[in-house]
């Protein structure tokens, strides 16, 4: 009996001192997650689940560390795992939950939530918490619902410092950024270790463009500890957004960007995962050189993830290598599942077959792009340009149309709306294909519009009087251009006579068009002489106005 007492007690010491190891190691993973160092955490989980390989909570974790590295995939079978290890433990069905949000499937989504809340002890807010994050961070973002349940998380535990900061990440997103400050302030003092919550302070200032405060954060929480990898990454946030608002000093502010992220590297262990995050950095900074050093690096060293084949896509682009662009997408998305194909990629493969003159199916390409992502129409602008240059003018106005409707447009982006519609008349007309007169009412209600917007715009006035004349009638002209190109002569002679001299042949081709109004339609000779001797003026060997003045009477 006696022995029996002491092996039971053996064996309790035993259970005990694995338990707080395994918590103690539990502790050390979700510090590694949440400095962003996954291929530790990752590591470490891979272990503790080869030691304990009945602890749900561990399958739970990997999952987590998977869904952060864009294995969607794999945290599902680890989710799983977890389950048939312990179909009790509630947290692997949040898991699931998180990842059917990822496919968009609300519903089943919310039906694997309600199981974890019911198999959770009424004393634990952690189902409430991950169901909350869930919401927060899918891809189409649910905020109301990520605060409904973080709230009943804060009800159960009102001292859990996760809960604020989670709830700042909910309040952010929905643009309430006074809560966000608060909850996260909340967060930090609850637990100074939680350095993220820190971290976040610095986010808002960073979005409300208070670059220095938020610079101030940031290295505020590098001397608490001065390993803390996200705090190198927001930095180089930053500095680079910073950049972007001060011309002055861009490369500066660039550089020093580039060296926190590099910070950030070394401090990540420089895993796939932050060089991938290295790599979204890269196309935001456009430095699509080193861009493509590391996409070739990556590529070396693992065939696994295909994100990869997106960086090198991207940066061969950038560099001029279309068809390795091509490829590089191509290949993408033929090994990924539909549903991680964005708007940039096909952006990217569009505008590459452009370049290679495959601008049908290009253009077609690049539509699809605008119709997945409507911040793309941004973008149009430069496709356009790209067509406009490639003499495709029809396909050129097709863009500019979608450009302009774009809130942030450019105003020159009317001007080549014009011109577009413009140049693929006079192109169809050239080759003797049908022209329809609908293209120029186009081109001119492009040009009206930019004249209200700029009435100074002399090159649309001058292109109004282009398409004008081109619509009147070439038999008995009724003068449809002569509004527009009297106007294009006085803004170039009277408004802004400095631009007199670069618009000689602009000026002459107003003149003419003004002359032959006056004496073929007015019969006012003297006023279409004036007209002529100013042509004269310009060029005295202009053949036009010689041989209009001696029809007329006039003198050369």
């Amino acid at each position: 009996m006696e022995m029996l007492k002491k092996a039971f007690k053996t064996t309790l010491v035993l259970v005990l001192l694995g338990s707080s190891l395994f918590a103690q190691t539990l502790v050390d993973v979700k510090k590694a997650i949440d400095a962003e160092q996954y291929q530790k955490a990752k590591s470490q989980l891979k272990t503790m689940i080869a030691t304990l390989p009945t602890n749900a909570e561990n399958y739970f974790f990997l999952g987590q560390v998977y869904l952060k590295t864009d294995y969607a995939d794999s945290a599902k079978v680890t989710f799983n795992e977890g389950i048939a290890k312990n179909p009790s433990f509630a947290l692997n069905y949040v898991g699931l939950g998180q990842v059917l949000l990822e496919d968009q499937d609300e519903t089943m989504a919310k039906v694997n939530f309600d199981k974890a809340v019911t198999l959770s002890d009424k004393k634990d807010n952690r189902a409430f918490l991950y169901i909350g994050k869930a919401y927060t961070a899918a891809k189409k973002p649910n905020y109301e619902m990520a605060l409904t349940n973080l709230t009943k998380a804060q009800t159960i535990n009102p001292k859990d410092a996760e809960v604020f900061l989670a709830m700042g990440d909910a309040y952010r997103g929905q643009m309430k950024n006074s809560e966000a400050y608060s909850a996260y302030r909340t967060a930090f003092d609850l637990n100074k270790s939680l350095l993220r919550s820190k971290v976040e302070l610095g986010v808002i200032n960073k979005m409300s463009k208070a670059f220095q405060e938020s610079a101030e954060e940031f290295n505020s929480v590098l001397a608490l500890d001065p390993n803390y990898g996200p705090a190198f990454r927001e930095l180089a946030e930053t500095y680079y957004l910073w950049a972007r608002s001060d011309a002055r000093d861009y490369d500066g502010k660039i550089k020093q960007a580039l060296e926190y992220y590099k910070k950030y590297l070394e401090l990540t262990d420089r895993s796939l995962e932050s060089r991938m995050r290295y790599a979204d950095f890269l196309i935001l900074a456009k430095d699509y050189k080193t861009l493509q050093a590391e996409a070739q690096i990556m590529a070396q060293n693992d065939k696994t993830n295909k994100r990869i084949y997106r960086y090198l896509g991207y940066s061969a682009f950038e560099n001029g290598d279309y068809q390795g662009c091509i490829q590089a997408i191509k290949d993408f998305m033929a090994q990924v599942d539909p549903k991680r194909i964005i708007g940039r990629d096909y952006s990217y493969l569009g505008r590459a077959m452009i370049k290679l003159g495959q601008d049908e199916e290009g253009f077609e390409t690049v539509k699809k792009a605008t119709a997945i992502d409507s911040n793309l129409v941004g973008g149009m602008s430069e496709i356009a340009k790209e067509l406009y240059g490639l003499k495709k003018y029809s396909k050129a106005a097709e863009a500019y149309e979608i450009a302009v409707k774009n809130p942030q447009r450019n105003l020159l982006d009317y001007y080549y709306l014009g011109s577009s519609y413009y140049f693929d008349y006079g192109a169809k007309k050239t080759a003797g294909q049908p022209a329809d007169k609908a293209l120029l009412v186009k081109a001119d209600t492009a040009f009206s519009y930019l004249i209200q917007r700029s009435p100074t715009t002399h090159a649309a006035w001058q292109f109004r009087g282009r398409i004008n004349r081109q619509l009147d009638d070439e038999n008995e002209s009724q003068g449809l251009a002569l509004p527009f190109y009297t106007k294009y002569v006085e803004i170039i002679t009277v408004t802004k006579p400095e631009l007199a001299a670069k618009n000689t042949p602009g000026l002459i081709e107003a003149y003419t068009y003004l002359g032959q109004v006056a004496a073929k339609k007015d019969k006012d000779y003297e006023k279409a002489k004036t007209y002529f001797v100013k042509i004269l003026e310009l060029d005295p060997a202009n053949v036009v106005a010689t041989e209009a003045m001696k029809a007329i009477g006039g003198t050369k």
